[in-house]
């Protein structure tokens, strides 16, 4: 009697559904990795290139207002600065704006943002800033927000302030009445940016009740005489 061995080739259906689930597993999972990986780069990348602006506007500001304010100038001439286009919407670019004597409004510097060929497409930033004064210590406080206006709900601050030396004696030295430094315009609150600025309310809400305060404006200026 001959006896037959019949050899199994391939796999069983159950191997081959485990194989694919194992399979589609593993996917799963490097595809997660991946998704963690690329969201926390452009994380990186947000926060670090939100810092470089807020310090190029921040520098910007405060070389610009320290040098004016180490000028002899006429009595009553008065400088103000702002922020124009602060949306960065359609195309503008928001600038650091500086009002001259003579009326005349020119940018502290011209800034260059991410954007796309089409020149009226968003530029990829808002910049807002707002200013404090203190008068006792002649200290000026600005509060710079940064908002991406390519992925919702990506906003920063920063706080930075310095002090005006000598304000008080150039003045009197070249015999003016004084020097004053004020600020004015919109207050810096909930309302303020939602509704002029364009955050959303979660991004106000993520910057937090420490972020807004009445005595910051949008527009500083000063005065001499």
């Amino acid at each position: 009697m001959r006896r037959h061995n019949k050899n199994k080739f391939g796999f069983s259906l159950l191997e081959m559904v485990l194989a694919i689930a194992i399979i589609v597993l593993i996917g799963g999972v490097i595809a997660g990795i991946c998704a963690s990986i690329s969201n926390s780069f452009v994380t990186t990348y947000n926060i670090d290139e939100s810092a470089d602006y807020a310090m190029l506007y921040a520098r910007g500001f405060e070389n610009s207002f320290l040098a004016t304010t180490q000028l002899d100038a006429a009595t009553g001439n008065s400088w103000e600065w702002t922020i124009a286009n602060p949306k960065g919407l359609n195309g503008t670019t928001p600038l650091l704006t500086v009002k001259k004597p003579d009326n005349s409004t020119e940018p502290v510097f011209n800034p260059h943002f991410m954007t796309s060929d089409d020149s009226s497409d968003d530029n990829k930033w808002g910049i807002s800033m707002f200013f404090k004064y203190d008068a006792t210590n002649e200290v000026v406080y600005y509060r710079v927000f940064i908002k991406d206006n390519y992925q919702s709900d990506f906003v920063s601050r920063y706080d930075g302030s310095f002090w005006v030396p000598r304000l008080m004696e150039r003045a009197e030295r070249a015999g003016a009445g004084g020097r004053s430094v004020t600020v004015s315009g919109n207050e810096l609150s909930e309302g303020t940016l939602t509704n002029v600025y364009g955050f959303s309310t979660n991004e106000v809400a993520q910057l937090g009740s420490n972020a807004l305060d009445n005595d910051y404006k949008d527009v500083i200026k000063f005065v001499w005489g």
